[in-house]
């Protein structure tokens, strides 16, 4: 299924949507009626994922323009040129470019990511209803990892572009992100059509030289923490629709606020 039609039904959610929703519904919402800002991040992480995923597509979509003197009506006249003869393409910088190419080596070098990515089934659209909220979910894992032998299914994948991607440092990105949320949400969908448990691993690999790269399979602890926020948006989602409200930080009165307690004992202590 293309990636259009995957994205093409605003009222099918998927992991992203109820990441922002735990942000606040009025984030979530604002998404929907104006569409998501697109950032620099972001078309980074779809020209990696497309390097890794769609090798082929990414030679012939995914290309660096040549810098033209736009003062110069003859620059000027090239640029235009150059535009006219890649209509639709994508255009890079020759910075992201050799960072993408260097990522992707470092993948492959990985005897065991190598062999994910190549026993994989990349980028397979599932839809459901979910039975507490009605709901319409969705999901499209990068990598459904197959046994070579028996063509078994026995585990999917999701690809993350990081800046360090050490096990202390990812751990915090984990949560901080939503990847937890997005493993058990992809991770309970998988076990459901499949009828049983398969390993969940999130691959992460720098985007800065000389591209550090791991593989984590998610435990059962941040599933678990992954598995009550996913829920908890499903709900709030369904309470927001059902009362037609998209309240922002609060829902009414105003709170006590205080500093984290961490932050208060380090200063309380050295005060003594």
């Amino acid at each position: 299924m293309p990636a259009d039609e995957y994205h093409s039904d605003p009222a099918v959610v998927g992991h992203s949507a109820l990441v922002s929703l735990l942000h606040s519904p009025k984030h979530y919402y604002a998404d929907l009626q104006r569409g998501r800002k697109v950032t620099p991040a972001m078309e980074f992480g779809t020209a990696f994922h497309t390097q890794v995923l769609e090798p082929e597509r990414f030679a012939v979509e995914f290309v660096v323009k040549p810098k033209f003197d736009l003062r110069t009506t003859v620059g000027k006249e090239n640029s235009a040129a150059w535009d006219a003869e890649n209509p639709g393409k994508t255009i890079i910088s020759e910075a992201d470019k050799e960072s993408i190419e260097g990522m992707f080596a470092a993948l492959c070098e990985r005897d065991d990511i190598a062999l994910k990515i190549r026993n994989s089934y990349r980028e397979k659209s599932f839809f459901w209803t979910d039975e507490d909220t009605g709901i319409e979910c969705r999901i499209r894992p990068d990598l459904l990892i197959f046994d070579e032998i028996t063509g078994d299914i026995i585990g999917a994948a999701d690809l993350k572009s990081a800046q360090n991607a050490s096990k202390a440092k990812f751990a915090r990105e984990i949560g901080d992100r939503g990847y937890d949320l997005q493993a058990a949400f992809y991770s309970d969908a998988i076990s459901e059509a499949l009828g049983r448990r398969i390993p969940f691993f999130l691959i992460p690999v720098e985007s800065s030289y000389p591209h550090g790269v791991a593989s984590y399979e998610v435990g059962p602890v941040t599933m678990e923490v992954g598995r009550k926020k996913y829920r908890t948006a499903l709900q709030l989602l369904q309470w927001c629709r059902e009362n037609a409200r998209w309240p922002s930080y609060q829902l009414g009165d105003s709170e006590v606020i205080e500093v984290p307690s961490w932050y208060a004992r380090s200063v309380l202590e050295e005060a003594i």
